[in-house]
């Protein structure tokens, strides 16, 4: 008698400061693969993380104009994604056993394997921001906003383009071959972690999964619909990762979130995601972590006058590099779009290289920009922001209540 090869000779440990170890699955050839009692395979995550579009992403930082203020904040979206992935997969093993009863007891229909759903959260949560920018969110509200987003019937009509949709365009046209490829997720019992016969994740439901609003697709799986709050909600496999990692990161206490505990007591129930009551205290707990990073970080007044600066001469800058076009229409142009293209450029209208002469409009994406333009970005990357905070005030939620201006 042979022993069964264990199965984490198919898996990657990847060291991470916040969750320990990430797990990652590697592809094995088809006798190693048998020999571990693994199906047999042509994709892995490893080959998905791999790709250039990940790959990208680790020339995104997380905390945008922040690294200016904070000199630790030089992490990516890239370690985040990985993160989120983590995350998503503990939640998707919690919340499996009452995701299948629900659907059960509610007849809302089948839900598959263990190992799909989880591996289907896992991808949601490490491709949910592989449309972003230079910039990440500044670059949605400079550059992606004076665009409409693809036409779809999935989306509502006039639809600004955000970051949200690129990432969908990406999963969907780019790398669904590699998603509809994995065919488990990383584990020591394969019997759990491999999908059943037939099985294989559908692009369609990543996309779902990290829409903002919910994509509108009547055909779309309940057991999906159910899960989609976990990548958008109060507290999400997002949030509860990046609120963690920019702390310690940076270097800010924010105190213990039990993050275990809130996973602990989630579950399916009659209206979907619910939270037990007695999870109610680390819920409590993570959402003034939260907010203490929004006051001590994300919202320190130097990193705001640095993005009212940024705001000033960002969108003509992009387009000096990359033009007037969308990038929804241009993706193999965006794929090069990204923060260490951007600052290069930076740098050198900065020492006072590719600068317009006074009168000449230039042409989009022509690599240059006007004077001012270029001083700006000088002050910027020397640290010096013209504006100054005059005074602080801090907007108090009573009553569900919002500031007229929200």
């Amino acid at each position: 008698m042979t022993l069964r090869r264990h199965p984490f000779a198919a898996v990657n440990l990847i060291s991470d400061p916040v969750h320990g170890y990430v797990e990652l699955t590697k592809r094995l050839g088809r006798d190693a693969s048998g020999a571990a009692g693994l199906p047999d395979e042509d994709v892995a995550e490893e080959d998905l993380l791999d790709s250039a579009w990940l790959q990208r992403l680790r020339r995104i930082s997380q905390l945008q104009s922040a690294r200016w203020v904070f000199p630790t904040a030089e992490h990516s979206r890239f370690t985040h994604g990985l993160g989120v992935m983590h995350e998503a997969g503990l939640w998707g093993r919690s919340l499996y056993p009452s995701l299948r009863a629900a659907a059960t007891e509610l007849g809302a229909g089948p839900v598959p394997s263990e190992g799909l759903v989880v591996e289907t959260l896992r991808l949601a949560g490490l491709l949910h921001d592989v449309g972003h920018g230079p910039f990440a969110h500044f670059f949605d509200d400079h550059v992606l906003a004076a665009f409409a987003a693809p036409a779809d019937p999935r989306r509502p009509d006039g639809k600004r383009l955000s970051h949200e949709d690129l990432s969908q365009r990406i999963i969907e046209d780019e790398v669904g071959p590699l998603i509809r490829g994995i065919r488990r997720a990383p584990g020591a019992v394969p019997e759990r972690d491999a999908f059943a016969d037939g099985e294989s994740v559908d692009p369609r439901w990543v996309s779902f999964l990290i829409s903002k609003p919910p994509l509108h697709d009547p055909a779309m799986p309940v057991w999906v619909r159910w899960l989609q709050p976990l990548l958008s909600g109060v507290f999400t496999v997002d949030n509860l990762d990046y609120v963690r990692r920019d702390a310690y990161l940076i270097g800010v206490a924010v105190g213990p979130v039990d993050v275990e505990r809130l996973r602990r007591y989630t579950f399916i129930g009659e209206r979907g995601l619910t939270l037990y009551e007695p999870g109610l205290g680390a819920l409590e707990m993570f959402l003034t972590a939260r907010l203490f990073m929004y006051q001590q970080v994300y919202f320190h007044r130097t990193v705001r006058a640095i993005d009212l600066d940024l705001a000033e001469v960002f969108g003509s800058s992009i387009r000096a590099i990359f033009g007037d076009g969308s990038p929804a229409e241009r993706l193999a142009a965006y794929a090069d779009l990204d923060e260490y293209a951007l600052l290069h450029q930076a740098a050198r209208w900065a020492r006072g290289e590719s600068v317009r002469r006074p009168g000449d409009p230039g042409e989009p994406g022509d690599g240059r920009v006007a004077p001012d333009v270029a001083e700006a970005w000088r002050a910027i990357l020397l640290r010096q922001p013209h504006w100054r905070a005059e005074a602080e005030l801090r907007a108090t939620y009573e009553d569900g209540q919002r500031p007229d201006d929200e």
